[in-house]
């Protein structure tokens, strides 16, 4: 039934991890469609922007054209040309005079000029203009004059103000339309203008035609440097304009969030606002033919773009989403661990009651059958009596072992295990437990060698004695038949005899190196112990380890010798006897007695 339920805990764990997971994706996804709708209205505003600087920037400059050309183009009289018209000079005259209180625009323009339609004559104030210069500008108004569409009906039109700013409401002669003003970009080679030949040219004019079939009749204009004709126009735009509602840029000034730029179509830049930034919020537009088709772009500034947001632009939450995943993940994993450990757990307490189990059983079984025979009265001689008496008495001290065994180690686990060090002689302890241990190394035909010191140790009695029996009987368990099992002591080296060391050594196969640490865990056995008809409950040398630490001692495991065996040492406070220094160490041997059948 664990194998299903594990499963299930695992299945669960899984389907968490899972549903986590899908979590972190919707809630990343919802992130990433938060960013992208707020990224959108960015660029909605930034199109609004746009909009809003496409029809400021279309009115304001056809404003400095009129008003620059608009009082020459009034003149004209059809009937009386030469009369009407002004020469290019007095058209600049006329300009800079209109323009000059309001507006810096006229300081780049290059020349003003009059086409005549009737003649074809082209007349500018540049005298030493290269004749391909002239005939360009000659080319490109004359082209536009003959595209501008027919006159359906009469117009008529007036020019001046009520208040005669601009001179008495009168009619004109000619037709002035909204299409007749025009501006037209073009590179400085195709102009020949000389000076920076990077930076493009503007054409700037009006095309003044004759009411009745709408002919052209003159064309006055200028050539001019764009930057200087349309900066002052757009960074007034930029400072005194809100391209954005109040609504939104609260207190912020619109010229330290948006940024404007202006380029030619093919991508000649010709102004940019003070202070431009690159963005990826931003928009573009493209003005008409007749506003020499100049692309105007806005672009919002990504570290204030935020304020137009409520709550400003959502931040990423890939990162604490990810350590979110990778927390879950990790706590799956300890949990996936922890249930290892604890199917481990469980297989090991299973093994160690199988264990205890069946050594309990052995010396019950012998107590309980010489018991009987004796209560039943079917031994026969004193003899058999005797012998039988001290099978039971020796079942009965194995039984009293691995119950303390048992005992000590549910302590040592509930941590209530407890210790009275006192000075005891080490030799007779030894000599006690190894007394103790004889009928059982007998029984099995094995041989007890004790190596006396006189020494003189620093422990708990009974604390020591169970020490020396687990060593023994580990021993036992794992040597050979016919093995001989040395117990020794003496005083450590470099310690000044204040600590003592006690050896139990056996014949057996040894103790590889990577486990020696190992089998100081609980419920752990070797492989080549458990799968062997050797019994054990997997406690013997953890329970030794905690009665040694209480009593602030240490242990460990080395190879016996070059004939194999494992050497199990313990390290405990020693009291040194005045004679211990010149005691010199003896052997005794405790022979093997064969059981009889």
């Amino acid at each position: 039934m664990r194998a299903p339920r594990s499963l299930g805990t695992i299945l669960l764990l899984a389907l968490a991890l899972v549903l986590v997971g899908v979590l972190v994706f919707q809630a990343q996804d919802a992130a990433r469609s938060q960013q992208r709708i707020a990224e959108a209205t960015l660029n909605d505003y930034a199109s609004f922007a746009d909009w809003q600087l496409t029809q400021q920037a279309k009115s304001s400059v056809l404003s400095s054209v009129i008003t620059s050309l608009s009082a020459q183009a009034s003149r004209v009289d059809p009937r009386r040309l030469a009369q009407t018209m002004v020469t290019p000079e007095q058209a600049e005259a006329d300009a800079r005079a209109v323009t000059e209180s309001w507006c810096q625009c006229m300081r780049g323009v290059h020349y003003f000029f009059r086409y005549d339609w009737a003649d074809g004559t082209f007349r500018t104030t540049a005298n030493e203009l290269p004749d391909a210069a002239l005939a360009w500008a000659r080319d490109t108004v004359a082209s536009y004059a003959k595209a501008l569409p027919p006159i359906s009906g009469p117009q008529p039109t007036t020019f001046g103000s009520p208040d005669a700013a601009f001179g008495a409401l009168r009619p004109l002669a000619v037709v002035v339309t909204s299409d007749s003003y025009g501006m037209i970009v073009a590179d400085a080679a195709r102009a020949h203008v000389p000076g920076d030949t990077s930076v493009p040219q503007l054409l700037v004019f009006v095309v003044v035609r004759e009411p009745s079939a709408g002919h052209p009749v003159v064309i006055y204009g200028y050539a001019t440097d764009p930057r200087t004709y349309l900066g002052p126009t757009l960074q007034l735009i930029h400072q005194r304009n809100a391209l954005l509602p109040p609504s939104l840029l609260k207190n912020t000034a619109p010229d330290s969030i948006l940024a404007i730029s202006v380029s030619t179509i093919d991508g000649r830049e010709v102004y940019h606002s003070p202070g431009f930034f690159p963005t990826r919020y931003q928009a573009a537009d493209t003005l008409e033919p007749r506003f020499g088709r100049l692309v105007m772009h806005v672009g919002l500034r990504p570290e204030l773009a935020s304020q137009l947001i409520v709550g400003g632009l959502p931040r990423s939450r890939l990162p604490l989403l990810g350590a979110v995943f990778v927390l879950t993940a990790g706590l799956l994993a300890v949990a996936l661990r922890q249930l290892y450990r604890q199917q481990e757990l469980a297989r090991l307490r299973t093994e160690f009651v199988s264990g205890v189990s069946h050594e309990l059983r052995t010396p019950l079984a012998q107590i309980r059958w010489f018991a009987e025979l004796l209560h039943l009265g079917k031994l026969r001689s004193d003899e058999e009596r005797s012998r039988s008496a001290g099978i039971i008495d020796q079942e009965a001290r194995r039984l009293t072992y691995l119950v303390e065994n048992v005992l000590n180690f549910s302590r040592a686990e509930k941590g209530t295990n407890r210790v009275t060090p006192e000075p005891l002689d080490l030799d007779t302890e030894i000599r006690d437990a190894v007394e103790m241990f004889t009928p059982l190394a007998r029984s099995r035909r094995m041989m007890l060698r004790m190596v006396t010191s006189g020494l003189t140790v620093t422990a708990d009695r009974n604390a020591l004695r169970q020490i020396l029996l687990n060593l023994l009987d580990n021993a036992a368990k794992y040597g050979p038949a016919g093995q001989t099992i040395t117990v020794g002591s003496q005083a450590a080296p470099a310690t000044d005899g204040s600590r003592v060391r006690v050896w139990v050594e056996d014949e057996g196969p040894g103790i590889p190196s990577s486990d020696r640490v190992r089998v100081w865990e609980p419920y752990v056995r070797l492989n080549r112990a458990a799968e062997s008809a050797t019994g054990g409950s997997g406690i013997g040398l953890s329970v030794v380890r905690e009665l040694v630490e209480l009593q602030h001692g240490a242990s460990w495991i080395e190879a016996a010798g070059a004939g194999g065996g494992a050497r199990v040492v313990i390290e405990l406070p020693a009291r040194v006897a005045p004679e211990a220094a010149t005691t010199p160490a003896r052997e005794q041997e405790h022979a093997p007695a064969v059981s009889e059948p």
